[in-house]
């Protein structure tokens, strides 16, 4: 159990950093035209949307399961997973947004934009994988 709560705490890092190590080792760059900027902007402004509302309902939903957790150590966590892909997504944004404005064949560039991308699609799968365990939770 304990091993399963460090890997579920690390997965959208170890995720980023694991994709930030590949489009290094294998020289990647980003299209020099801006139309994947222009859909990781507006992708990442929707997840952060529906993070952020999921974020308000879970907190305010009063089933038993939702009481449960709130007994346990597991609502701070919860939380933080919900604050982290709310700011990953955010981020990811910025740096979509960056991109129009700097050379996206830069190194640094691709490195943050890829580790930004998987880490805010790690923290949005942990996060949405999470809640459909709450809904999916059967009745007692």
């Amino acid at each position: 159990m304990m091993k399963s709560i460090y890997l579920e705490k690390l997965a959208p890092y170890i995720l980023a950093v694991a994709g930030g190590v590949c489009w290094w080792r294998f020289d990647l760059a980003l299209p020099s035209e801006n139309a994947i900027l222009s859909s990781s902007l507006t992708l990442g402004a929707i997840l952060t949307g529906f993070l952020a509302t999921a974020k308000a309902i879970v907190m305010t939903l009063n089933s038993p399961i939702m009481q449960k957790i709130r007994e346990t150590s597991y609502l701070s966590d919860m939380v933080s997973y919900l604050s982290q892909a709310i700011w990953l997504s955010f981020g990811f944004c910025i740096v979509s947004l960056i991109g129009f404005f700097v050379p996206k064949q830069e190194v640094w560039y691709g490195l943050a934009w890829i580790g930004l991308g998987l880490a805010s699609a790690g923290a949005f799968i942990r996060v949405t994988n999470i809640m459909l365990k709450i809904i999916n939770h059967p009745p007692q």
